[in-house]
């Protein structure tokens, strides 16, 4: 699930296609041979139940284009998907979805080949849920109940091998969920409730420590949906603090070791809630949904702080349930 991988792919489609043009295949033929689509720089994926009411499927919104990328042979005609997950150069998609035999498990699609990467050995008997790819696309982050409770999975996305966080692997009650990850996964924000209440927690490989981020936390509140940027400079979540707009608002913290503080976010947050927010890798952009329009639905958004200007484009607006948005943004 890297670069180097998904050029070999490449060259192996392009064989393919070109043998199949010499001779005329056509849509009869046991295999269908027309294009994927790979393109597109300023990308969100999120999922959707405009196509059918109750069950989402995955979208890929191209911001530049104004359109949506085809997603071939992705989406379940029975099951849905959600959880969508960018890697850093727009090429792969994890996602959960309820299709297997038992619980949710997670999937991994190429837009390279309009086909799945293998997934041997990721998913169990139990529930896989929430992927996030670290920043150079060498791991997934995930979520998996473990015993009756939720703990962080890391596996190398070229052995498939998990890879130890010690620390982390603990036998206590409590639940760990959320994963994000920095560009290696050596620092890994998520969501705990390990004393009482659903907190942010920054965990470091390196030192084995977990840091209970104090110039974040109140007493009270819940703090939900982290993510993180590759250099582990920006923090953005969303959090039901007082003093917000809505009943979750989204924040943004500098998380450098001279300034930890907040940063202001105008124009942002609504009076309903905004969640699940999906930072750009330089911190400028943010993709989110929210249920401010006061249509039935969530609707998927993204920000530009540069402008702090919130953009609503029509085909993200207004037709049925959009959630969990991805962002690609370099």
């Amino acid at each position: 699930m890297n670069v180097r991988s998904l050029r070999r792919r490449a060259v192996a489609l392009s064989v393919l296609l070109l043998a199949c043009v010499a001779a005329s295949c056509s849509k009869n033929d046991s295999f269908d041979v027309s294009p994927c689509d790979n393109e597109g720089s300023h990308l969100i994926a999120f999922a959707s139940d405009r196509g059918h009411a109750g069950q989402h499927d995955l979208y890929l919104f191209d911001a530049d284009q104004s359109g949506f990328r085809l997603l071939k042979n992705l989406n379940s005609p029975t099951a849905s998907d959600s959880s969508p997950t960018l890697s850093s150069d727009g090429q792969l998609i994890a996602f959960v979805s309820a299709r297997g035999t038992t619980g949710t498990d997670l999937y991994v699609y190429e837009r390279i080949s309009c086909a799945f990467a293998p997934t041997t050995g990721i998913n169990s008997a139990g529930n896989e849920t929430e992927p996030r790819f670290t920043g150079d696309t060498r791991r997934l982050a995930f979520v998996r109940d473990t015993l009756g409770h939720r703990r962080i999975r890391l596996v190398n996305g070229g052995s498939l091998a998990f890879e130890a966080l010690p620390g982390l692997d603990t036998l206590d009650t409590w639940d760990d969920w959320s994963p994000a990850p920095d560009r290696t996964g050596d620092n890994i924000v998520f969501v705990s409730d390990r004393s009482g209440e659903p907190h942010l927690y920054l965990y470091q490989r390196s030192t084995r420590q977990v840091d209970s981020l104090p110039e974040i936390r109140l007493p009270g509140v819940r703090d939900l949906d982290p993510t993180l940027t590759p250099d582990a400079h920006w923090l953005c979540f969303a959090s039901d603090r007082p003093g917000g707009r809505g009943g979750f608002d989204l924040y943004l913290f500098d998380l450098t070791v001279t300034s930890r503080q907040f940063v202001d976010l105008p124009n942002l947050n609504t009076s309903g809630n905004e969640r699940r927010p999906t930072l750009g890798a330089a911190g400028t952009f943010i993709a989110f949904q929210s249920d401010s329009s006061g249509t039935a639905g969530r609707d998927v958004r993204y920000y530009s702080r540069s402008g702090a200007m919130v953009a609503t484009p029509s085909q993200l607006a207004g037709a049925g349930d959009d959630i969990h948005p991805s962002i690609r943004i370099p």
